[in-house]
């Protein structure tokens, strides 16, 4: 769940990086001389000096690494999709019981397989997966 939550966030924040954060900034392109539809006519509109408040993920600096992070997560994502369809695919592995988790490539393998032949088959599965920097084993061998 929290997965698929960071997911979006990264994809939304990408999105609004690609916009280049105007959109992200409130304002929006067209005639910005005219004031917004809900302002009352008693009431000050924005003036331009206001501008320079806006906030700070529409800078560039943060904008770029915000991009980046979400580039990382969505790298992240598919990786770890790519290592479970591998896993379910391996013939002759029962993968169920094993638990995928993926950060800045480095894979972590949890949950448990029912033998030792099982585990080094899922790690060298893993492992043969292109992307794949690090593999953490903190599979338990048990027998169901």
């Amino acid at each position: 769940m929290k997965t698929t939550q960071t997911f979006r966030t990264a994809l939304m924040v990408a999105a609004l990086a690609a916009a280049g954060g105007v959109y992200a900034a409130g304002t929006t392109t067209s005639d910005s001389t005219m004031p917004p539809a809900n302002n009352a006519s008693s009431m000050p509109s924005r003036s331009d000096g206001d501008k320079e408040k806006l906030p700070a993920a529409s800078t560039g600096a943060k904008a770029d690494a915000s991009v980046d992070n979400a580039k990382q997560s969505v790298t992240d994502s598919a990786l770890t999709t790519k290592i479970k369809t591998k896993l379910l695919a391996t013939k002759d592995l029962k993968s169920t019981g094993i638990h995928v988790k993926t950060k800045d490539r480095v894979v972590n393998l949890t949950g448990s397989v029912t033998s030792q032949d099982q585990r080094q088959l899922a790690l060298d599965t893993v492992r043969s997966v292109e992307g794949v920097d690090t593999v953490s084993d903190n599979l338990k061998v048990s027998s169901r």
